[in-house]
């Protein structure tokens, strides 16, 4: 179901409309659980376990794709990632709210990260430059505390299309 689900959405995104996600994430959501938005991180981890990425390299693809940003890692060991999100979209979202908060990308990130290292992560926003534009987020990994994937049901992983791909079909 996932990888038709994402075939057919990616099909049928002939624009690259914001005002749907934003008044989702930044109206509604916060409406709804009265500003507390941390539901968001676990909905990120959820998605990331529904949306399972192969490949490491996948990511940055994966976030553009989704209309979450253009994701860069600039810094990465064993047990520290550090990545930074920028974009049209996160741009408009701080210039709506700068208190704005990324948390669904960071849980995408951490449970992403934790499923592809085999080791325990979490995520954070570290900083936000509101003028430029740019989340800073670090993914934390716990080399000392392994996955045991014997426990844990294997997603099926996401075959993302890319531009070209979604071309031809």
């Amino acid at each position: 179901m996932t990888n038709n689900f994402y075939k057919t959405s990616m099909a049928a995104n002939q624009t690259n409309s914001t005002l749907a996600v934003t008044i989702l994430r930044d109206a509604l959501i916060p409406e709804l659980t009265g500003e507390a938005t941390g539901i968001l991180y676990w909905v990120g981890k959820r998605l990331a376990r529904q949306f399972a990425l192969a490949k490491d390299e996948d990511l940055p693809l994966f976030f553009e794709q989704t209309n979450w940003g253009t994701l860069k890692r600039i810094k990465g060991k064993a047990n520290q990632q550090v990545f930074t999100l920028t974009g049209e979209m996160v741009a408009t979202r701080l210039k709506l709210n700068d208190q704005a908060d990324f948390k669904l990308e960071c849980g995408f990130l951490a449970e992403t990260v934790q499923n592809q290292s085999g080791f325990m992560a979490e995520a954070l926003v570290d900083s936000v430059n509101s003028k430029k534009g740019i989340v800073t987020i670090i993914v934390q990994v716990d080399t000392k505390d392994p996955l045991d994937f014997e426990l844990y049901e294997q997603p099926e992983t996401l075959e993302l299309v890319t531009p070209k791909e979604e071309a031809t079909e």
